[in-house]
């Protein structure tokens, strides 16, 4: 799946690699970053709108998320957030890139965690990791970091990317794949890169 201003695409990838578009869904709200909630509906960042996360499902069915540590705010540029679902512990992860903090938001008990910490500087991107683990893109300090479920850091791993912006993990969870944003500058490192990493 891919979103863009207020569409989303949702793709499919043979075992040859080939990519096909299967839907385009059109949105009511523009649309930031995208994560699967389940087989048939994903959440949303909708940074222009509050409450900045929305849901959809594959019939185009709209929804919104309510969470008390969700910021009451809409946001100036799209890529100021950045969310996923964490299927195993039900938790929606919304990420604050401005703001340097991450917030865990249990969708059934309806409390979470707020996350500051010196190693998570402009988090972006967002992904489910193994074991209801959290991988967070830490853009200020080139590294993705790994959260427990309780909002812990259990680790920070330096990824040889400027500016790491998107991630995603393999379904068996052995693999991450992280890619960067466009820099423009002289040197040969600050380049669009995708990279990946065997998780151990």
């Amino acid at each position: 799946m891919y979103c863009y201003r207020r569409s989303i695409a949702l793709l499919s990838v043979s075992q040859d690699s080939v990519i096909t578009l299967q839907k385009t869904l059109t949105t009511s709200f523009h649309c930031g970053s995208i994560s699967p909630m389940g087989t048939d509906a994903f959440v949303v960042s909708s940074p222009y709108n509050k409450p900045p996360v929305r849901t959809i499902d594959v019939d185009g069915n709209e929804g919104k998320i309510q969470h008390k540590l969700l910021p009451d705010k809409t946001y100036s540029f799209t890529l100021e957030n950045a969310c996923a679902f964490i299927p195993q512990t039900k938790t929606l992860v919304f990420t604050e890139q401005g703001q340097h903090t991450v917030y865990m938001c249990d969708l059934t008990s309806g409390e979470g965690h707020v996350i500051k910490n010196d190693q998570i500087r402009g988090p972006r991107g967002v992904c489910a990791g193994p074991g209801g683990t959290v991988f967070v893109c830490s853009e200020g300090t080139d590294s993705v970091v790994q959260l427990s479920p309780q909002g812990d850091v259990l680790a920070s791993h330096r990824v040889d990317l400027v500016y790491p912006f998107v991630i995603s993990v393999s379904k068996d969870h052995k693999r991450v794949v992280v890619g960067n944003i466009l820099v423009l500058s002289n040197s040969s490192k600050d380049q669009t890169m995708i990279k990946l990493f065997s998780i151990v």
